[in-house]
């Protein structure tokens, strides 16, 4: 991955991204929540950021290096399976 992380979820996060954003690097949630992995701007405008490279990087961040997908709801309900 061009931003680093654990090769071995990558998938997982392919798929995490699609179902918080659907895909869309310009997503912005009524709770303030940017790009692909929908990074909340609580984080601040270095992780909260429409740039692909720095939304994926605050992704692989907040989740622990891809051991802990917790923080998504997306994760948590199970909306993610399925979206790659």
């Amino acid at each position: 991955m061009a931003a680093g992380g654990r090769t071995s979820a990558k998938f997982t996060a392919a798929e995490i991204a699609m179902a918080e954003s659907g895909g869309s690097q310009f997503a912005l949630s009524p709770t303030n929540d940017y790009g692909y992995w929908q990074i909340n701007g609580g984080h601040g405008p270095a992780l909260a950021t429409y740039n692909p490279i720095g939304n994926a990087k605050a992704a692989i961040a907040i989740s622990s290096n891809g051991t802990n997908w917790s923080p998504w709801t997306t994760y948590v309900t199970g909306a993610y399976r399925g979206r790659c």
